[in-house]
């Protein structure tokens, strides 16, 4: 059992998150289709449309951030193959260092010690860019998230002001 995921399960895990952005994009496009084919017409209408275009942004906006949350996690699955690929290096020159060593090859030992070394500085490396790579992208998604949200809830407010206001 390893500590860490599977990249492969973690790959599939953001293509069924893609799926569900396309999912949410196929839904707003649906219903501003439905909406646009209707005939009523007037204040509670033009509410009823605002309402309804509050809706389809807010799935196209959910839609983003879904293929932001994908793309992290493909990057993420990346980085966790990358430091498995490190840790098998590292065992395999582990063994052969052992093996040069028990048998007297001296030569060859200090060349296994070598790489053993080389292969410790890439996993710490490669752990150090994950866990970087993880902050950043928990700020960037958390940032873009409340800028989105904000925008959306101020565009849905105005349109909905602007069917109810008798002076509009």
């Amino acid at each position: 059992m390893s500590v860490l995921p599977d990249p492969a399960d973690l790959y599939a895990i953001a293509d069924r998150i893609t799926g569900h952005a396309s999912a949410a994009r196929e839904r707003a496009a649906r219903l501003d289709a439905a909406v646009s084919a209707t005939e009523w017409r007037g204040r509670a209408a033009a509410a009823f449309d605002a309402e309804a275009r509050f809706v389809t942004t807010t799935l196209r906006f959910a839609a983003g951030r879904l293929d932001d949350a994908a793309e992290a996690l493909r990057r993420h699955a990346g980085e966790v193959a990358a430091i498995l690929a490190d840790l098998a290096h590292l065992a395999t020159d582990g063994v052969d260092l052992i093996k040069d060593t028990v048998t007297l090859h001296p030569v060859a030992a200090l060349s296994d010690a070598g790489h053993l070394v080389g292969d410790g500085v890439r996993l710490m490396g490669d752990g150090v860019q994950a866990v970087g790579s993880g902050v950043v992208s928990a700020g960037e998604f958390a940032g873009h998230a409340a800028a989105g949200v904000a925008g959306v809830i101020g565009s849905a407010a105005s349109d909905v002001f602007d069917a109810i206001n008798p002076l509009g």
